[in-house]
Parts: C-alpha cells; sequence; structure tokens
C-alpha cells in the first residue's frame, strides 16, 4: 500500500463515503487555510489587528477540528445529512463576515470564499436551505456593515493601502479560491455525467422491459399478452367498421418428439426458425404471436380464403427450413371473426379446428365451423 493511501486511510477511514465526506472538508479546510496566510501576511503590512486575526483564527480551526471529529467518527451519520453542510456552510458564511468586518481596506476580498461556501451547497441542499444559507449570508453581512458605520471604535484600527497591493491580495484570493471552485466544477461534472449515463442505462432498461412485456424472450416474436391486445383491438375494430378478420392457432406437429431426439436447444432453435420463417411469408397487416410451448397464433385481417393462403404459404416455407435433418410441420385450426363474437370464443372456435385437424391426422389446416 502506498504512503498517500495509508495517509488518506488514517484521515478519513475505509468507508468510502465518509471518505468523500472528509475530502470535502479538506477543500474547505485549504481555503481557510489560504485565506489565514493572507490574513497574517496583512498583520506585517499594518492593515491586519493581531488580535483580532487571533480571535479569528481561533473560531476557524474550533470549526474545523469539531468538524473533523464529528465526520471522521461517523456521529454525524445519524443525520439526514452526514456530512451536516448547512452547519459547515452557516459557518463558513460567519467566518467570511467576520473577516469582512475586521481586514479594513481588504474587505472585499475578504468576500470571496462566499463563492465556494455555496458552491458546495449545490451538492445537497435543498431550496430552503439554500435559502437559510443566503438569508444567513445577507444579514451577517449588513450586520458587519452596520457595526462597522454605527461602531468604528469596535473595528480595530487598520492603516491605509496602496491601491496596488489592495489589487495584489484580490488577485491572490482568487488565487485562493478558484482551484476549489476548480474542484467543485469537475465534481459537478462527473455527477452530470453519471446523471447521463443512468439515463441513458434507465432508458435502455425501461426499453428492454417494454420489449420484453409485449416480446417472447425465445423467438422475438409478439407474446401472448401482446396477442390478447391485438385480439381485443381487432374485436373493436370489427364492432365499428365491420372489418373481417381470422385467427388461426398453430401447434407444430410432434414437437416432443424434436425435443427428445436432438435436446431441448434442438427444439429451441427450431421454435425460432418457425417463427422466423413464417413471419417472413406475412402479409405487412399479419401478426403472429407466441402463444405457449409449441403454439403460435396468428391474426389475419380478411375472410378464411384469404387465410388459407396465408397459411399455405407457411407450410411450404417451413417444412424445410426449420431444421436441417427433419422436416418440420404444423397443425392449425383458424376461425373467422362473427360479428358482435368476443375474442375467448373466438379463440376457442380456432382451438377446437386445431384439435380436430390433430386428430385428422395433423400437417393440415381445419376451418372452424
Amino acid at each position: 500500500m502506498s504512503a498517500t493511501c495509508r495517509v488518506l486511510d488514517v484521515l478519513g477511514g475505509r468507508d468510502p463515503r465518509r471518505r468523500l465526506r472528509l475530502v470535502q472538508w479538506l477543500i474547505a479546510s485549504a481555503v481557510y487555510v489560504g485565506a489565514a496566510s493572507l490574513l497574517i501576511t496583512g498583520v506585517g503590512q499594518g492593515w491586519m489587528n493581531t488580535s483580532a486575526l487571533l480571535l479569528w483564527l481561533g473560531f476557524v480551526f474550533a470549526v474545523l477540528v469539531v468538524g473533523y471529529v464529528a465526520l471522521r467518527s461517523g456521529w454525524t451519520e445519524r443525520f439526514r445529512d452526514p456530512s451536516v453542510t448547512v452547519w459547515q456552510l452557516s459557518m463558513g458564511v460567519i467566518a467570511v463576515n467576520w473577516g469582512y468586518l475586521i481586514c479594513g481596506p481588504m474587505r472585499t476580498s475578504a468576500l470571496f470564499p462566499i463563492m465556494v461556501i455555496f458552491a458546495f451547497g449545490a451538492f445537497t441542499l435543498r431550496w430552503r436551505q439554500i435559502a437559510w444559507v443566503t438569508l444567513l449570508a445577507v444579514s451577517s453581512l449588513v450586520a458587519a456593515v452596520a457595526v462597522r458605520t454605527l461602531y468604528p471604535h469596535w473595528v480595530p484600527a487598520q492603516g491605509e493601502v496602496p491601491p496596488l497591493r489592495v489589487d495584489i491580495n484580490n488577485v491572490l484570493m482568487l488565487i485562493v479560491v478558484l482551484p476549489a471552485l476548480a474542484v467543485i466544477a469537475a465534481r459537478l461534472s462527473n455527477l452530470r455525467q453519471k446523471l447521463r449515463d443512468q439515463r441513458e442505462a434507465l432508458s435502455r432498461a425501461l426499453a428492454e422491459v417494454e420489449r420484453l412485456a409485449v416480446s417472447d424472450e425465445l423467438t422475438g416474436i409478439a407474446n401472448r399478452r401482446s396477442m390478447r391486445g391485438l385480439l381485443e383491438h381487432h374485436v373493436a375494430l370489427s364492432a365499428r367498421y365491420e372489418t373481417p378478420f381470422c385467427v388461426a392457432i398453430l401447434d407444430i406437429d410432434h414437437f416432443k418428439a424434436v425435443n427428445d431426439d436432438l435436446g431441448h436447444a434442438a427444439g429451441d432453435e427450431v421454435l425460432r426458425a418457425f417463427a422466423r420463417r413464417t413471419s417472413e411469408t406475412l402479409r405487412s397487416s399479419d401478426v403472429l404471436g407466441r402463444w405457449g410451448g409449441e403454439e403460435f397464433v396468428l391474426v389475419m385481417p380478411g375472410d378464411l380464403d384469404a387465410a388459407r393462403r396465408v397459411l399455405d404459404r407457411t407450410r411450404h416455407a417451413i417444412r424445410n427450413g426449420c431444421h436441417p435433418s427433419r422436416p418440420v410441420t404444423f397443425s392449425a385450426g383458424v376461425a373467422q371473426h362473427h360479428p358482435e363474437e368476443s375474442d375467448d370464443n373466438l379463440l376457442s372456435r380456432a382451438d377446437l379446428a386445431l384439435y380436430q385437424a390433430k386428430r385428422c391426422g395433423r400437417n393440415r389446416c381445419v376451418e372452424a365451423s
């Protein structure tokens, strides 16, 4: 294990979520340290009072120590937000506006870290929490301005600073703040990419669920549920527009022997080939679905003559095209929908015709009376 990993284990522990929260604490600490370094240099330049700086440093140190101990120990994990984001940001707001109060001619640059505070809030805060932090930031800044205006003797005396020194300090404060903002922006970018990837994966999963809901997993054609819906649709159209349609139930002859002699893998291949070859012979308006096992349902607009032609084409297409070593045939029962007839009754008539086809020797189509 590398020295870096050992340090991370000591500082952040092995829990990845706790370690992530401590990384965020570390980013905030880096901004605090950078701002404190600039304030310390101000003591020698004459615009920062030592006593005021020590009080501010004591507050910041206490906030960082309490935050680290609470996060590292796991004590905050009892809360809804284990990162205690609102508390951390509120302490940051107080520190920023306190810095504004004591920085004299450099007070404008003391406000720069407020950008980091609100960037952190973009990760987890709800709008009410963001409103609270915003209210705290504005009200505490107004209070700092009021103290400077109404009680100037409360503010430590500070000397004049050349404009160039003010500009340099502003640049240095940006150098402290911008890396933290860049890290936060990179994390937000990664989160957006993860969300996009998750959305795409979810869309693919939903599409697959929808496909499986209406498609047979083995053959890829419509499943029983889908065919039920299609039958109800055709019955409704027939009742409204008197458009004829037929339903055929197809059963592969001696399919059990295929499984017994060649194995279930060969049987599955026969089912797939049967569905594929049959679909190739159909008209664009015909729909084939797997009803269950080796049974298929075929819905065909038109009368019995049209259905008969479709089934004849199918019989010739599948005979030698489903398995290389044996011919495949099917028995079928076909029924034309009667006015006001339910889909269950239509299927029942087609099913009776199918059993008649089997009793008569199979490899034939029987039309329901």
